[in-house]
């Protein structure tokens, strides 16, 4: 009877579906920053973590917060994951440098930035991960900041499981520079055409 339940417990875990992390073979640079925010009701430390079991809550009834992630050197980043409990978030973006400028080009998936189709019931944790998923123009940084703009509602705080940020070499937007003096030449040439 021991095995039977033991097997059975086993192959309720191999088809249980899991939340996963990443996106394709990619490197979440996330856990390697260190983190900053505005304040918290869970601590920071839980949204690098890479442990969709523990989740960051800004302030009580904060819904203009950030959180900034800063690594030692240069990282070259054009993808942001995030999941979040239940689905509060209603509008976000994402800021670099030390000047926080919002990077160009930014794409929203879901464009609304309404997870909620994903929370049916309003549950807690999304049916898939991540709840959003945002994509820009490539930029070199040492600062990141992820900053959400609006809530559900004033009392609303964001409460996020995980942040996940990668380069995605299918979307790098980055310019080409043309190697070497002939190179350039050619190329103007061929512009002045």
């Amino acid at each position: 009877m021991k095995k039977l339940v033991l097997s059975f417990i086993l192959f309720a875990f191999l088809i249980t579906p899991t939340y996963s992390q990443g996106h394709k073979d990619l490197k979440n640079i996330a856990p390697l920053a260190k983190l900053d925010t505005d304040g918290q009701d869970h601590p920071v430390i839980h949204i690098n973590d890479e442990n969709f079991d523990t989740r960051w809550n800004a302030k009580n009834d904060d819904v203009d917060t950030w959180i900034k992630f800063t690594w030692n050197k240069k990282q070259k980043i054009n993808r942001v994951h995030v999941t979040e409990f239940r689905s509060r978030l209603r509008g976000h973006t994402i800021e670099y440098d030390k000047s926080l400028k919002e990077v160009k080009g930014l794409i929203l998936k879901p464009e609304t930035a309404d997870a909620s189709a994903n929370h049916p019931g309003n549950q807690k944790k999304p049916v898939v991960v991540p709840d959003h998923i945002l994509t820009f123009d490539t930029i070199q940084t040492t600062i990141l900041q992820y900053h959400v703009t609006k809530t559900i509602g004033a009392s609303d705080e964001p409460s996020l499981w995980e942040i996940e940020i990668f380069f995605d070499p299918e979307i790098d937007t980055a310019p080409v520079n043309p190697a070497g003096l002939l190179t350039t030449t050619w190329a103007n040439l061929k512009i002045q055409r």
